[in-house]
């Protein structure tokens, strides 16, 4: 930015125009975020400055300057920087670039017709818990850091969002309720994506419809699940990894429906012989589905194996198989980081944007004296002389940035 964009001390006006919409879009994610967050350094690579007359709307829905719920903020803070859902390829904080194969089968925004899922039979009302009254950002507890971004990704990109609340089994390990919860959300929705709660989408302001068609989900996809780390602990029978039901993108069919039920009916062994074992033995519901599911539904198309270093962990897991978790990341390694993937996923938004309001409004918030001296306290106006001096003083006496 040139020093003519900038305010000289004698033309400083007594109080700048603030540019209302921006700054109301905004200023509750400063008080929600700002104090605990933590640096990224990714910029969206579609990121653009918006003009300096306010919010550009990128996006078909208009936003109401007087609303200042949440949703609206949340609206305003990514809309303008959502990534085309048919987009040729996207890249990723590090610079690395994915690329689409083919022409892709999602072009149109799919809406209400996907469901992001929470599933859990706890109560979850405990401090720091989601299902609590109160949730402050100290002391909240790392899974209901998951769950909420989960629910900001569904109103970042117009999804259905629910949490289902599971009846227990009597006899079955808890993370058995994930399989019926999904068969029933699956009679309303086209699409479904199941997370647990130590798992989160990495970029909210990319689609899952970009997703789906990088991944290749077709029409005969019954559901996509990422393979595990390779560990012995995650080997099946038959010497294969199993597929981790802690992230699951399910598309409704008559198919996908007798998949779910031959999968919570395992353990009855009337279709199974042996998947009893697996009722409160580790891996559960995910043992199940790899010792006989995937090799019962194993037409070309019905289950998509998605990359570990992909759709599973995350960086501080690349030791194990190099699973870091580029669009899906799992906590299983140290579920305490949730909280920062949150931060993350607001902050590498929110601070280009910050940013750019500070630049916006600088000929009405930044006083210019580099045309004046000090003298003891006072300023007073340089000779042209000693403006030349001053530029070839190289910046004497000033510290650098830290000290």
């Amino acid at each position: 930015m040139s020093a003519a964009q900038y305010t000289a001390l004698g033309n400083l006006s007594p109080q700048g125009r603030w540019r209302r919409v921006l700054l109301i879009a905004l200023v509750p994610m400063i008080c929600a975020f700002i104090y605990y967050a933590y640096e990224s350094s990714f910029i969206p690579p579609s990121f653009k400055p918006l003009p300096s007359s306010g919010l550009t709307n990128t996006s078909s829905e208009a936003f109401n300057q007087d609303d200042l719920s949440m949703a609206t903020v949340i609206k305003a803070l990514y809309s303008p920087i959502l990534h085309p859902i048919d987009a040729a390829n996207f890249t990723d904080e590090d610079g690395d670039v994915y690329r689409l194969q083919g022409e892709p089968r999602f072009k149109e925004k799919l809406g209400k017709k996907v469901l992001i899922l929470d599933i859990d039979s706890r109560p979850l009302t405990g401090e720091g818990q989601l299902m609590n009254q109160e949730l402050k950002w100290k002391g909240m507890r790392p899974l209901s850091a998951g769950m909420l971004s989960h629910y900001m990704f569904a109103m970042i990109h117009g999804y259905d969002y629910k949490f289902m609340r599971a009846p227990d089994y009597p006899d079955r390990w808890g993370t058995w309720v994930k399989v019926p919860m999904m068969k029933e959300a699956l009679k309303t929705h086209d699409y479904i994506v199941f997370m647990d709660s130590d798992v989160m989408f990495h970029y909210p302001h990319l689609p899952l419809e970009w997703l789906l068609n990088y991944w290749n989900m077709t029409a005969d996809t019954l559901a996509m699940m990422s393979i595990d780390p390779d560990e012995p602990q995650n080997y099946d029978a038959k010497g294969n990894r199993y597929l981790n039901t802690g992230f699951v993108i399910a598309q409704q069919s008559k198919r996908t429906q007798d998949m779910y039920k031959a999968w919570g009916e395992c353990p009855s062994e009337t279709r199974y012989k042996g998947c009893s074992k697996w009722k409160l033995e580790w891996a559960h519901e995910q043992a199940a589905f790899g010792n006989y599911l995937r090799y019962d539904f194993d037409r070309p198309d019905d289950i998509k194996v998605l990359p570990c270093v992909e759709a599973n962990g995350a960086p501080e897991a690349t030791d194990r198989g190099g699973c870091k978790g580029i669009f899906v990341r799992h906590f299983w390694v140290d579920k305490g980081l949730l909280s920062k993937g949150l931060s993350d996923s607001v902050m590498q938004y929110f601070l280009p944007r910050l940013h750019q309001l500070y630049h916006q409004q600088a000929s009405e918030n930044i006083i210019d004296t580099k045309g004046f001296k000090l003298d003891g306290v006072d300023l007073v106006e340089m000779t042209e002389q000693e403006k030349e001096e001053l530029r070839n003083s190289d910046g004497q006496n000033q510290k650098d940035e830290g000290f």
